[in-house]
């Protein structure tokens, strides 16, 4: 081989590795940062994700472009997130996801699975900042299973919290949040309490219910009463609370 025929090969050989060298430096580099809606009541910071983020992003020498943050469960599926669905069009191809742990992505292992497949085939890059990049770093996916099967363990054992506290509270009668049943108000100890008017009024439905009156005929009562009109649907559902009728008929 001639030297000139050399000197040819050897710039090809440069010119096709600088071309792959840039085709894979993503072209856009996004945060996202999740927390479920009990997370955020608890007070799991967003802040604190992106802060994570960004240090990664300093340390690998990149800078994020975007952030985005959303409160779903990390249960719900990518496809139902509009957050997420957003993250992924403007990843296009060959971008770079940046989370602060695999559980913020997902706890589902096989939406975990399939979403850094699918990153594979479109030449995206999946970073977590306690693992390293998905992609490049010889991650391997028996690791990102073990870690995927935790995080959906962990979201399981948090479903069957909230159900044990909300029992808990049940028992207790404490208030659960939103609207506090009629005849009770929320009193400073986070408890459910007679309110004294409304009590009232329930105890004249319950009476007027065991005598045998109707629904509608209960409303017309009460309205005569005490002067406030409460339509028969909602005196239905008022007289239909087992747990309510039960405290009520143990202070009658």
């Amino acid at each position: 081989m001639t030297l000139k025929m050399s000197m040819l090969v050897w710039t090809s050989e440069i010119f096709f590795a600088i071309l792959i060298f840039i085709t894979t430096i993503p072209t856009m580099n996004i945060a996202y940062i999740r927390v479920s809606h009990i997370e955020s009541l608890n007070g799991t910071s967003l802040d604190t994700q992106e802060k994570r983020c960004r240090a990664f992003s300093e340390l690998h020498g990149f800078k994020i472009d975007k952030v985005y943050s959303e409160i779903v469960s990390g249960g719900v599926e990518f496809r139902k997130r509009k957050v997420f669905q957003k993250v992924l069009k403007e990843l296009g191809s060959n971008g770079r996801l940046i989370v602060s742990r695999l559980d913020r992505l997902s706890r589902s292992v096989l939406q975990t699975l399939q979403l850094v497949e699918d990153f594979k085939k479109s030449h995206n890059q999946l970073c977590i900042t306690d693992i390293g990049n998905v992609h490049t770093d010889g991650v391997s996916k028996v690791f990102i299973t073990i870690l995927a099967s935790l995080a959906e363990i962990e979201r399981t054992n948090i479903s069957e919290r909230i159900k044990a506290s909300k029992e808990i509270a049940k028992q207790e009668r404490r208030y659960l949040g939103g609207y506090s049943e009629f005849g009770y108000k929320v009193d400073k100890n986070n408890k459910l309490i007679p309110d004294d008017k409304e009590f009232k009024m329930l105890q004249s439905m319950i009476s007027l219910r065991k005598s045998g009156l109707g629904y509608r005929q209960i409303s017309d009562e009460i309205k005569n009463k005490y002067g406030k009109r409460i339509y028969f649907p909602q005196v239905h559902k008022i007289l239909n609370r087992d747990h309510n009728l039960q405290f009520i008929k143990s202070n009658i």
